[in-house]
């Protein structure tokens, strides 16, 4: 399986909005135990921050690793990233 973190500020700015409604978009076609979507905003990502040195939002984390931090990437970003991750893309 692999996980997608999506990590957003409080309010959301512009990117921030962009890439959870692109992260939704991507992850709909899959089964809960081929991609886990995950979206934290505001405190609830502090703690993410903090544990992968994230200094700007957006943010997307997969697997563990940061993969785009302060912008909202292409759809096709996006899948490379999820694919060098371990995701057979649909």
């Amino acid at each position: 399986m692999v996980k997608l973190e999506i990590l957003s500020g409080d309010p959301p700015c512009p990117g921030c909005l962009a890439i959870i409604a692109l992260a939704k978009r991507i992850s709909a076609p899959y089964d809960p135990d081929e991609l886990e979507l995950a979206i934290y905003e505001g405190e609830a990502a502090l703690p993410l921050f903090e544990q992968y040195r994230i200094d700007c939002v957006p943010a997307a984390v997969v697997n563990g690793a940061i993969r785009i931090e302060g912008m909202c990437p292409s759809e096709a970003t996006l899948n490379n990233a999820l694919r060098e991750g371990g995701l057979c893309l649909k």
